[in-house]
């Protein structure tokens, strides 16, 4: 290898990314921080118009006040299905914020090597995801300005056993586990060991419902119930009417105090209502009985994977590697215990970027060796060949036209009379802004399209339709009660106006009529109630909030019609047995929110039934 070449791993996690590269002095594998306190960056993105993203904490500031343009987790969007996606009324490929979070981190590799961009890149996937999945990443590589024939691929379980394998001697034939148990999901996979740092696996199973975040929001639901005794209508007030950063904050404070008590016997959680704050304290031991039944369910996947690979006893199993921050908690690592011999090593969020980069580099250069993935072709048609300079690289971001404080979204509109914590978020902003139309001009350039300049400019790279006046706000109850479907208008009776939402747009109360379908869908003896609002502005943010569990706190069930221009939620009231639904469409501006079902299911149907979700 040359002195000024160097490698760059990344790990595009759900909730957050790392990287790992060769050090420009060491030469030997180093975590690469991806933040100025953090070795770890989130992988949100923030959608502020068709050409601008920024990504990681900067994001998360420019969702205060443009909650509509937000993406917790891309990475989730990354379906065999679909390439597209629809964000802040927007069509665009899935690839863009990929794209962007990979930029920013290639930034950062490229501020530690003098500006030396790298020689190689190794990209890592969960190992269930099929080529057109792992496609999109490769795209959005390319698309960041990696040159198609430098990009190799790695599974998840495959580089955090090669991470591992540095420090622990394993034979051939010798049969290991990864439980890699992240922010948003959990991946298991059985391998055995076929060669010198090489791995085969026979058996894989993940659960992309099951993360840090869900044990999250359990704990709010603990908190939320105290809340409730403490302050009643401080719960309601929180998930329909506070400001996004103060509920940001109260989920912050939650995940911090679920990770100290990885190490402290208690911790202190604070919620802010309309009256002031709270403050709640936790012990360990109450937090293992809250997210008992969901480590149970991680246990249950994790033994019957072991099934799959032929392990029916611990001591069939020579390790049990652990990764992924959620790992760290004592119960996860108590109860992974009892399926087989445990072992941890470093910081387990970083473990899979730095095995991808061991993998690149025990391959002595050649990209196609055993262990990684070569470039197929996917839905763009991107099929590198070697010695060619593969697609153009994408051009340098553009500036906003004038000073914008560090970790600020560039034309993102202000938000009105609202505390802002700037110091807080820009001290480990990462900000990246990528050009959309780059992707669409990769994917041209990737079929022989002619020039990427006009495939760009004709991308469907577009507003949602709507049937709302310009201002998106509809103040006449007839124009209201004009986009809401026939099926649900005619189950209506008693509409009244109940009031205005934040935007001057016209609210609307109706009951249930009792001969309607609809009817049987509420709990025993009661009759629930619709309310309607015709706020394209609202809807355009709430479908961001429902599709990131915002309001429910991942504690919802999310239906979405085939277009995603339209979502419903079903989540649990607190202190009930019954069951509510809020959903919007980006398409027309309609707002509902019912109250009253008496089951999850009867509010799914619902949403078909009354023509709300196609």
């Amino acid at each position: 290898m040359a002195q000024n070449d160097w490698t760059l791993a990344i790990d595009f996690g759900t909730s957050n990314s790392a990287a790992a590269h060769s050090g420009a002095t060491s030469r030997g594998i180093e975590t690469l921080p991806l933040t100025h306190t953090s070795n770890l960056m989130p992988s949100s993105v923030h959608v502020s118009g068709p050409q601008q993203i920024v990504v990681g904490d900067a994001s998360l500031n420019a969702a205060l006040s443009n909650p509509a343009g937000f993406v917790a987790s891309p990475k989730r969007l990354i379906s065999g299905s679909s390439t597209m996606m629809t964000v802040g009324g927007l069509t665009l490929p899935v690839a863009v914020p990929v794209a962007a979070v990979m930029r920013a981190i290639v930034e950062r590799g490229k501020a530690a090597h003098a500006g030396q961009p790298p020689s190689r890149v190794v990209l890592t996937h969960p190992e269930a995801w099929a080529g057109e999945q792992v496609q999109v990443l490769i795209d959005g590589a390319v698309a960041a300005g990696i040159d198609p024939a430098r990009i190799s691929t790695v599974s998840e379980p495959r580089a955090a056993a090669a991470h591992y394998s540095r420090s622990h001697t394993l034979q051939p034939g010798a049969r290991i586990a990864v439980f890699d148990f992240g922010g948003g999901t959990l991946d298991v996979a059985v391998l055995t060991v076929s060669g010198q740092g090489s791995f085969s696996v026979v058996a894989a199973r993940g659960d992309n419902g099951l993360g840090g975040k869900n044990l999250d929001a359990l704990v709010q639901r603990w908190v939320e119930e105290r809340l409730d005794e403490r302050e009643p209508g401080a719960v309601e007030w929180l998930r329909r009417n506070a400001p996004i950063d103060v509920v940001q904050d109260m989920q912050e404070s939650i995940r911090r105090a679920k990770e100290l008590l990885s190490e402290a016997p208690s911790a202190t959680i604070t919620a802010t209502t309309s009256r002031g704050r709270q403050t709640f304290q936790i012990t360990r031991d109450e937090l293992d009985e809250l997210i008992a039944p969901a480590i149970e369910q991680a246990v249950r996947l994790t033994r019957a994977t072991l099934l799959d690979g032929g392990v029916q006893h611990p001591d069939q199993l020579t390790a049990l590697y652990l990764t992924g921050g959620s790992s760290r908690i004592p119960l996860v690592q108590q109860r992974i215990a009892e399926l087989g011999p445990v072992a941890t090593l470093d910081d387990p969020k970083t473990v899979v970027a730095q095995g991808a980069l061991r993998v690149a580099q025990t391959d002595g250069g050649s990209l196609s060796a055993a262990g990684t993935s070569p470039i197929v072709p996917g839905p763009y048609g991107i099929t590198p060949v070697a010695g060619t300079p593969g697609v153009p690289a994408a051009p340098p971001f553009p500036g906003p036209p004038g000073p914008v404080p560090s970790g600020h979204a560039p034309n993102a509109p202000a938000a009105a009379s609202r505390p802002r914590p700037w110091g807080k978020i820009a001290a480990g902003a990462a900000a990246v802004v990528v050009v959309a139309g780059i992707v669409w001009g990769v994917i041209a350039a990737s079929k022989g399209g002619g020039d990427t300049r006009q495939a760009a400019a004709s991308s469907p790279v577009s507003a949602a339709p709507t049937s709302l006046g310009s201002d998106g706000i509809i103040t006449d109850q007839d124009q209201l009660m004009a986009i809401v479907p026939r099926a649900l208008a005619d189950g209506l009776t008693d509409c009244k106006k109940s009031g205005f939402t934040d935007h001057d747009a016209l609210e609307v109360r109706c009951s249930v009529s009792k001969s309607s379908p609809l009817a049987e869908l509420g709990s025993d003896g009661y009759t629930y109630f619709v309310d309607l609002s015709g706020d394209m502005i609202e809807a355009r943010s709430r479908i961001v909030g429902l599709r990131n569990g915002l309001y429910s706190q991942g504690k919802g069930v999310l239906v979405e019609d085939q277009g995603r221009t339209a979502a419903g939620e079903v989540t649990e009231q607190v202190g009930s047995k019954e069951f509510s639904v809020d959903y919007v469409s980006t398409a027309s501006g309609l707002n509902v929110t019912v109250f009253g079902f008496k089951s999850i299911d009867a509010g799914k149907t619902f949403l078909t039934r009354s023509g709300l979700i196609r």
